[in-house]
C-alpha cells in the first residue's frame, strides 16, 4: 500500500508543487483505497501503523502535513472502499494529528 500511495503523490508532485495545489486534493489510486479498506476491516491495528507509516513517508519525502496525507486517504476509501462513513469517521478520528496544548 506504502508504494501504491507513493506512485500516486510522485506521479503528481512536481505539477501539484508548482501550481499550488492543496496535498489534500491529491487523487489516489483505487488499490490504494481498496488495500487500506481491507487492512481497516481485517487488521484495524495494523492498519493504523501502516497509515502512519505512510504520514511519515509523505512528509519526509514530500513535506506532506500528516493531516493532509489522512484527508487524502480518507477521500480514497470514500470514492473506492467499503466502510459507510459513520466507520470511516469514526476511525480516522482516532487518527488525527493532535497538537501539544502547551
Amino acid at each position: 500500500m506504502i508504494h501504491d500511495f507513493t506512485d500516486s503523490i510522485e506521479m503528481f508532485a512536481e505539477e501539484r508543487v508548482s501550481e499550488g495545489i492543496q496535498w489534500w486534493h491529491l487523487n489516489l489510486m483505487p488499490s490504494v483505497a481498496k488495500t487500506l479498506d481491507w487492512y481497516i476491516r481485517c487488521f484495524p491495528g495494523e492498519a493504523h501503523s501502516v497509515i502512519g507509516e505512510i504520514q511519515s513517508q509523505a512528509h519526509k519525502l514530500w513535506q506532506v502535513p500528516a493531516a493532509d496525507t489522512l484527508a487524502a486517504l480518507q477521500s480514497a476509501l470514500s470514492l473506492d472502499g467499503e466502510p459507510t462513513e459513520q466507520q470511516r469517521e469514526t476511525y480516522f478520528a482516532l487518527l488525527e494529528p493532535h497538537t501539544d496544548p502547551s
